[in-house]
């Protein structure tokens, strides 16, 4: 859509964040379920985030610029980054519950019925 040819190019950010996810995983198997859970989806996280700044950084450059068909593009992939990040948020929530609710049950002995 800019005349420009499209060509990829590595980024050591994002390689970082996939090598801490691969090692998040290779931990997990060491750590509780719940937490093993919860420390590869703050990973998977990391990653949205990071593709979210990436994203809205140059969906605002093409406005700016006056590319609005690319910023609607871009705007298109930056709505679709944020609702895998919520997605993401979503499935954490019952694990905290399962956890906190395993916390509870060991410093109590008892179980918690209602709410954590």
């Amino acid at each position: 859509m800019l005349g420009e040819k499209a060509h990829a190019t590595p980024c050591k950010a994002m390689e970082g964040l996939v090598a801490e996810g691969a090692e998040r995983i290779e931990d997990g198997s060491e750590m509780e379920d719940v937490a093993a859970d919860l420390a590869l989806i703050a990973a998977a996280q990391k990653v949205e985030h990071y593709e979210i700044s990436g994203y809205g950084t140059l969906r605002t450059l093409a406005r700016q610029i006056g590319e609005l068909e690319v910023s609607k593009l871009l705007t298109q992939t930056l709505g679709e980054e944020e609702s895998a990040d919520f997605l993401l948020s979503e499935v954490a929530k019952p694990i905290l519950q399962t956890g906190a609710s395993q916390d509870y049950e060991a410093k109590t002995g008892s179980r918690q019925t209602a709410g954590v």
